[in-house]
């Protein structure tokens, strides 16, 4: 689906004043000034990190070449260089780029899923880049049981012969976790001290079409009561999208390698602050009132609703093999420059988002297009199914 000028101020928080300002001045707030323009290469680039990896790096005065297929939102940044190729098939117009003697101090990767890409990508532009940046995640590691831990943990592993028998994204599946630490290793092996893992826990705002976090701001503005998980004082951990394109480009403006996890600090967000924050941000936009019924995780498990599906980035305490989970340190990315914005503002990014895209996308393709879109990014418990639970909960209770 292309995206217009129109469009992309839409997404990126423009379509509401309020919630543009609110971009900027966080923006200003966590950019630190660059050393020297850079030279980035960023593999994709239009889809959700991608755009505002571009956002950032141009407000910091950097220099942007995309290489991806130009098929998605192929509109987006018509004023930026973009080399159309293939991860997978086609590399030839990087090849020619390097025969002509073009460099780039760093390279992003947004997209590797599997070792063969990075290893690919490496191989052709090879002495023509400084840095490379893999955008992996939080599920690399071995056991979420463990509060505290950090980069140092163990790493979860593949056999070689699993590992071979997935080709592309489309076939990772359960193996989400170990293929991106092979990705991981990869780059490393292959620029052993110039290259940089950012691991990512759940990322949120503008452009997730996931409902992974979006439920929460738009359930929000549906008004009436809303079922919260477990208590208020469940850990959670997450990263605003924008607040890690600023970590990102900084680690290319500084120079930063290794691994780093990219989340909230440890301890310092909870399951009450997603639920509040989402309330306040939806009451902001629209002045609609929400209360909250906070369920027993074990009530929740006998009515079928799921963590994480059902009630997203919330898994409660007590599930077996997630002691840690939502309680992981990300001290070595704050020590190096990563700032969180409040949970408030990242869930007025992504509401707003969800309410003017939506109605662009109903306006241009029609209401039933717009409905289906809208209830994907929404995610999240069925209206239906939480109005069901809520009886039953009430019913047990009263």
């Amino acid at each position: 689906m292309s995206t217009t000028r129109r469009e992309f101020l839409a997404q990126a928080g423009a379509a509401s004043a309020a919630i543009a300002a609110m971009a900027v001045a966080g923006s200003a707030a966590a950019a630190a000034p660059a050393r020297q323009p850079k030279r980035i290469l960023l593999l994709g680039g239009t889809g959700f990190l991608g755009p505002h990896l571009v956002w950032d790096a141009l407000e910091q005065g950097h220099t942007i070449t995309l290489f991806n297929r130009g098929k998605t939102d192929p509109g987006l940044f018509p004023d930026i260089e973009t080399i159309i190729g293939d991860r997978y098939a086609d590399y030839s117009g990087l090849e020619e780029a390097v025969a002509d003697g073009r460099t780039w101090d760093a390279v992003i990767d947004t997209f590797a899923y599997v070792p063969k890409v990075v290893e690919d990508a490496i191989g052709v532009l090879g002495g023509a880049i400084g840095q490379y940046v893999t955008i992996s995640t939080m599920s690399v590691y071995a056991s979420n049981d463990t509060p505290g831990a950090d980069e140092r943990d163990a790493i979860a592993t593949i056999s070689d012969e699993a590992a071979a028998a997935i080709p592309t994204h489309r076939e990772v599946g359960a193996a989400y976790g170990s293929m991106k630490a092979r990705c991981e290793m990869a780059a490393e092996q292959l620029m052993p001290g110039r290259a940089t893992s950012l691991r990512p826990g759940l990322i949120c705002g503008a452009r997730d079409t996931t409902g992974r976090f979006t439920y929460w701001p738009v359930r929000a503005s549906e008004g009436g009561t809303m079922i919260a998980p477990n208590t208020p004082n469940d850990p959670m951990q997450i990263i605003d999208v924008r607040d890690l394109a600023r970590f990102t480009i900084r680690t290319i403006e500084q120079q930063h390698v290794g691994a780093y996890n990219v989340i909230t600090p440890e301890g310092t967000l909870t399951t009450g602050d997603v639920v509040s924050g989402s309330i306040n941000a939806a009451k902001a936009a629209s002045g609609v009132e929400t209360e909250t019924e906070w369920i027993s995780a074990e009530f929740l498990g006998e009515q079928g609703v799921q963590p994480w599906q059902h009630m997203p980035a919330w898994v409660p305490p007590t599930l077996s093999g997630y002691a840690g989970f939502g309680r992981q340190s990300s001290k070595k990315a704050h020590d190096a420059g990563l700032t969180c914005r409040p949970v408030q503002e990242t869930a007025a990014y992504a509401l707003a988002y969800y309410t003017n895209r939506g109605a662009e996308i109903t306006a241009e393709e029609g209401a039933e297009t717009g409905t289906q879109w809208q209830a994907r990014v929404r995610g999240g418990l069925p209206a239906e199914r939480e109005k069901q639970v809520l009886e039953a909960w009430n019913a047990r209770n009263g």
